[in-house]
C-alpha cells in the first residue's frame, strides 16, 4: 500500500484500488498521526455506490521475529 495526503493505493484481490480515509478515520488520525495506514498494514474498505472506497479501519501489520539459535563451534 501506498499513501500520501489522505489518499491510498491499496493492493486488493481485483487489483490496486484508490482510496481515501472515512470521517470517522479522519478524526483518529487527527488526534493521533500513528492511525494513520502504512506500506504492509491490511485495511477494511468500504465500497461506495459510485464505485469509490473508503478506508474505514486500519490493521497493523506484525513485525516477523526470528528465533535466536545458539552457535556452535566446530
Amino acid at each position: 500500500m501506498a499513501c500520501d495526503s489522505g489518499v491510498a493505493v491499496v493492493a486488493t484481490a481485483s487489483g490496486q484500488v484508490r482510496a481515501t480515509y472515512s470521517g470517522r478515520m479522519l478524526g483518529r488520525i487527527a488526534r493521533d498521526r500513528s492511525c494513520a495506514a502504512t506500506a504492509g498494514d491490511t485495511v477494511a474498505l468500504r465500497w461506495w455506490p459510485d464505485g469509490k472506497a473508503t478506508i474505514e479501519d486500519v490493521s497493523r501489520a506484525v513485525a516477523r521475529t526470528a528465533d535466536v539459535i545458539e552457535l556452535r563451534r566446530h
